[in-house]
């Protein structure tokens, strides 16, 4: 028996598909999280190399400052050199008390490169300028985010051979000792 007033709803069925809907758009708005998450992740992966390898200009600039009879003399100013070149033997000098400015410098080149190679994948780094004008450090290493060809303002595109190192990104800092 009917009560008047109460009639069966006429739209049977649409709550069917309001739930539909809804589904697509939580669906789309999914995806969506879950690109801005990997884009946060590849971003977050960038700014800790660049981090690091800015840790490792530091580190050098300190070394240089810590040795200025090295400094002066021109011992941090490299040869021009090519990535991922690295000297494979340890300078001769061990006890640094004994050793010349130039051997400090050589020292500090090579147990620098050989941390920065751990730390970083493809990680090396150069050094030039003078004490007077300034020194230059740049830090290459490999970052997949990096577009080819990508080099900061004072890094050098000749250090990194393009065709082979595509994905190489470089860090530079410039200092006063």
């Amino acid at each position: 028996m009917m009560v008047a007033g109460n009639r069966p709803a006429a739209q049977a069925g649409i709550g069917m598909i309001e739930v539909l809907v809804a589904m697509v758009i939580v669906a789309f708005a999914m995806l969506a999280l879950i690109g801005a998450q990997t884009s946060a992740l590849r971003y977050q992966n960038s700014a800790h190399l660049r981090a690091t390898a800015s840790r490792f200009g530091e580190d050098l600039a300190e070394r240089v400052r810590a040795n200025l009879g090295g400094a002066h003399e021109g011992a941090y100013n490299l040869p021009r050199q090519a990535y991922p070149a690295l000297d494979t033997l340890a300078p001769a000098c061990f006890n640094p008390g004994h050793c010349t400015a130039q051997e400090v410098a050589a020292q500090d080149i090579h147990d620098w490169r050989s941390r920065l190679g751990r730390a970083l994948t493809g990680g090396w780094g150069d050094i030039s300028g003078s004490a007077s004008r300034g020194f230059t450090v740049r830090v290459y290493f490999r970052d997949a985010s990096v577009a080819t060809g990508q080099f900061a303002e004072n890094c050098l595109p000749s250090a990194a051979d393009a065709a082979s190192y595509k994905d190489v990104a470089c860090f530079a800092t410039a200092f006063l000792p």
